[in-house]
């Protein structure tokens, strides 16, 4: 006679009501590094009598708190999510041991969307900030201090970019600032290495100073961890952006050895005599295969750079091989498997 499955049980420890209205309505709990978000389910009672709990990692709880995301989508899209049921007449214990739900999630037992975290009734100190969030990098195998600068760098330089960018479509932002990002591709004309160090640069202190990269903290062990700090939608991009290098690597490479290739032979990568002057078949080649290479990046950026570079095609071809190149360095020790993304 086969035994009957029993039924998957955790134990959650309440943190915090996050949004209330007569009774608790949503509800923030912990279990060990993990988080769980209970929604009120639907009555015909004219009360609560029933919480649909959801698993939410860490990383995509900071997005939910920093307004990238609504409550609905931790129950219907984020990553590795699994549900338990919750009586409301457990409520409100400290500690309580909710069931596993694996039956179907029908839509009255969803969240309404548009629900964010401004909505809520109660702050969560932990996760209740505007920027600097920490973004934690595993580390094994054997790294050199001059390895971390090299990666840390690359990185910094990724992050400036992509954020400098996103101000420009964003529409708060100030004129001021605006003007200093068109500034920075149009008073760095790239011609040899410390041109393109000054153009990441520049990107980077235009941003406001809670919203810059930095490298927060090393811990230096077998294995160890490596702790950014910054703003946590850009560390969100450019973990997207990593992946899909190390997934597409070779197509990307191969895009970026035609563009290199073909700039090189019309000497326009000439440091010391770069060619000004181009025909339209060249720059029309060179606009094409420079679009290629940053749609490969999984960046649809060629017209904007082509904007703030006043229409320059060399100028705007050597940004995306610049980019391109970060991503291969950055990329290389994930690939190698001397760091990982903490998705716990």
């Amino acid at each position: 006679m086969m035994q009957a499955e029993l039924t998957k049980t955790k134990t959650v420890k309440l943190e915090t009501v996050l949004f209330e209205f007569i009774e608790p309505i949503v509800l923030l709990y912990k279990s060990g590094r993990s988080y769980c978000i209970a929604s009120a389910l639907p009555s015909d009672a004219g009360f609560v009598e029933e919480y649909l709990l959801v698993t939410v990692l860490p990383k995509y709880l900071k997005r939910y708190f920093r307004q990238e995301c609504d409550l609905r989508y931790l129950f219907v899209t984020a990553p590795a999510r699994r549900f338990f049921k919750l009586p409301a007449s457990k409520l409100p214990a400290k500690s309580v041991k909710v069931e596993e739900f694996t039956g179907a999630i029908s839509e009255d037992m969803l969240p309404e969307p548009q629900f964010f975290a401004s909505s809520h009734t109660h702050s969560y100190s932990e996760f209740d900030r505007r920027y600097s969030a920490l973004e934690t990098l595993r580390i094994d195998g054997n790294w050199e201090m001059e390895d971390f600068g090299i990666f840390s760098s690359r990185y910094r330089d990724l992050y400036a970019f992509e954020e400098s960018l996103n101000k420009l479509e964003t529409p708060n932002t100030p004129e001021k600032q605006r003007e200093k990002i068109s500034n920075a591709f149009r008073g760095n004309t790239l011609t040899g290495g410390g041109s393109y160090v000054n153009l990441f640069r520049d990107l980077l202190n235009v941003l406001p100073r809670d919203e810059r990269y930095d490298l927060k903290q090393v811990q230096y062990a077998s294995p160890g961890k490596v702790v950014l700090q910054g703003k946590g939608e850009v560390f969100d991009t450019l973990e997207g952006r990593i992946r899909n290098f190390l997934e597409n690597g070779q197509e990307i490479h191969d895009k970026y050895i035609a563009l290199y290739t073909f700039m090189s032979e019309s000497k326009l990568l000439d440091i010391s005599n770069p060619t000004t002057r181009i025909s339209e078949p060249v720059a029309k080649r060179i606009k094409t295969e420079a679009s290629e290479l940053f749609l490969a990046l999984g960046m649809n950026l060629f017209d904007t750079v082509y904007v703030l570079n006043e229409g320059n095609v060399p100028n705007t071809a050597k940004v995306a091989l610049a980019v391109y190149r970060r991503f291969r360095s950055a990329s290389l020790y994930f690939a190698e498997g001397r760091i990982t993304y903490d998705n716990s």
